[in-house]
């Protein structure tokens, strides 16, 4: 094969990756109640989950855009099993809730977080511009 037509095999095959925009990643300031433990990990899970949806979350105590409050929680099943769960309350920074949800029965504390962020990062960006 002709060396140019190699180059135009290529231009072909990167055109597509070349012409995406670029978006930039928005941070987002939030306030997280909770115990030291949790507040580290929701933030940790937050910012996980939110780089396929070009967010950054940043923990801040003044100026914040939204206010979480987070707890996790341990339950019994009826077969005897221990499984974790959480609840998030979100508010904006005037102090009016948001929305407000659990999620249960999932095998870790980390589990439940992961699944919390998950559903935080969802209900935000529907509620974005």
């Amino acid at each position: 094969m002709r060396p140019w037509r190699i180059a135009v095999l290529i231009a072909f095959a990167l055109a597509p990756v070349l012409a995406r925009p670029v978006t930039a990643d928005t941070t987002l300031h939030v306030r997280i109640e909770a115990t030291e433990l949790d507040r580290k990990l929701l933030l940790e899970k937050l910012n996980d989950n939110g780089k396929s949806h070009h967010l950054k979350f940043a923990a801040a105590d003044d100026g914040f855009d939204y206010r979480i409050v987070f707890e996790t929680f341990q339950e019994e099943t009826p077969t005897g099993n221990r499984r974790s769960g959480a609840h998030v309350t979100v508010y904006d920074r005037q102090g009016n809730s948001l929305f407000a949800f659990t999620r249960e029965q999932r095998l870790t504390d980390t589990g439940a977080t992961n699944a919390v962020a998950k559903e935080i990062i969802k209900r935000l960006r529907d509620l974005q511009p």
